[in-house]
């Protein structure tokens, strides 16, 4: 959403730099941010450079303060022009909300792509060593639109825990055989059965 890792954002919410809300979300506990919390986050590059940390408070807190409505944040002789900031973070809310529209989230369950059952997480993580169309072949009941939208869901609900594959079974299975891990020598003479001891 504001061009920041889930560890920046995280880490700057531990430390007080911005606030956030604890909400239930099934068994996971997200912590969630309010248009001010993400017009900082969306400058905290810029701020973080030009101010010290005080500075960067006060930037904050003038922030919380001022009106959505309002497109320009004045401190004394520092000006910030909110306009751009606020287009992209509209227009990164909207395009949530049409991946949201592709989303199933059922309560304590995890998320799936709608009519399907196949679960969000796993395709976004197999596009990290698949292409769209590779995961589109594995899958043929999803879309290439459905494939970006799990992607998108994943970077802004990440899943704790241990990583997904990023290949499917059938290519992870494929490139086995072509590797020649099932080779046997002498692959002319039939194997015969063996006793077991």
């Amino acid at each position: 959403m504001v061009e920041q890792s889930n560890t920046a954002i995280n880490r700057a919410v531990d430390r007080g730099v911005i606030k956030a809300k604890l909400q239930r979300r099934g068994k996971v506990r997200l912590r969630k941010v309010g248009p001010a919390e993400l017009r900082f986050l969306a400058i905290s590059g810029e701020v973080e450079r030009k101010l010290t940390p005080a500075g960067r408070r006060e930037v904050y807190e003038a922030m919380r303060r001022l009106s959505t409505d309002s497109h320009r944040l004045e401190i004394g002789v520092m000006t910030f022009q909110l306009v751009d900031v606020d287009r992209r973070i509209a227009g990164r809310l909207k395009r949530l909300e049409e991946v949201k529209t592709l989303i199933g989230e059922r309560p304590n369950a995890e998320p799936v792509l709608r009519g399907t059952d196949v679960p969000v997480y796993e395709i976004a993580a197999l596009t990290r060593g698949q292409t769209v169309a590779e995961i589109v072949e594995d899958y043929p009941g999803l879309t290439p639109a459905q494939v970006d939208a799990a992607a998108e869901y994943a970077k802004v609900y990440p899943k704790t825990g241990r990583p997904l594959p990023g290949r499917s079974l059938k290519r992870m299975l494929s490139d086995m055989a072509s590797s020649g891990v099932w080779d046997v020598e002498g692959d002319d003479e039939p194997i015969e059965p063996r006793q077991i001891p």
